[in-house]
């Protein structure tokens, strides 16, 4: 098995790691309210009579899963190489950005979701909105995780789109923001429950990312072989 290869793989075991982590901090009863600001709902009220454990645990989980995913990035870009493909190192920036970023964000949510089981655990008043508010404070630049994701989407796309990975056009299908996007209308038409919010709210880009990494092994193996 070549370099590239055993970087795929690792990078779908970060995915599925990525995705037990998800399920740990999001596998639970949906809210439709919304906090102090309309761009994220409020942490889940199961949230306080649940193991403090599980956030640790669900927080660990993310950060170890995104190193690992890493990998599966810099397999992309070692093909894109390989390939030719102009501004490459755009994509490569944009996946460090994600992954550098989002271990942040999954460092800062899992503590603000400890504080919040804590404080209201030691019946502390306003327990949720301290948590919130909290979080609030990171979300601005938990959104440069999103735009080097979205950033690295699109430009995977137009690279397989057109060709560059050996003609599999059928690879762009694969895009993560594609499936992402098919998922979170799923999480929209499917009847809201702790499984669904969990997985396909919580767990969409780390469902996204395994698809993608899997179909790029996939291709690998076929062109090479095996």
């Amino acid at each position: 098995m070549n370099l590239n290869k055993k970087l795929f793989v690792v990078g779908i075991i970060g995915s599925v790691l990525c995705f037990a982590g998800d399920m740990l901090l999001g596998c639970f009863t949906p809210t439709k309210e919304f906090g102090n600001s309309r761009i994220f709902p409020p942490f889940s009220d199961d949230w306080a009579n649940s193991s403090p454990y599980r956030f640790v645990i669900g927080g660990l989980f993310g950060v170890i899963a995104l190193l690992l995913m890493f990998c599966g990035f810099y397999a992309i870009y070692r093909e894109m190489i390989a390939k030719k493909c102009k501004y490459s190192k755009l994509f490569i920036i944009c996946a460090f950005v994600f992954v550098s970023v989002g271990t942040l964000y999954h460092c800062v949510f899992a503590m603000t979701a400890y504080i919040y089981n804590r404080l209201y655990t030691l019946q502390v008043l306003e327990s949720k909105l301290i948590a919130e508010q909290l979080f609030f404070v990171f979300i601005a630049v938990a959104s440069l995780a999103a735009v080097a994701f979205a950033g690295l989407s699109v430009y995977l796309f137009f690279m397989t789109i057109t060709g560059k990975f050996n003609n599999e056009r059928w690879l762009s299908i694969f895009n993560p923001l594609l499936i992402m996007l098919v998922l979170i209308i799923l999480s929209k038409i499917l009847p809201a429950n702790k499984v669904v919010n969990g997985v396909f709210a919580w767990g969409q880009q780390s469902i996204a990312l395994f698809i993608t990494f899997m179909m790029f092994l996939i291709c690998s193996i076929r062109n090479n072989h095996g």
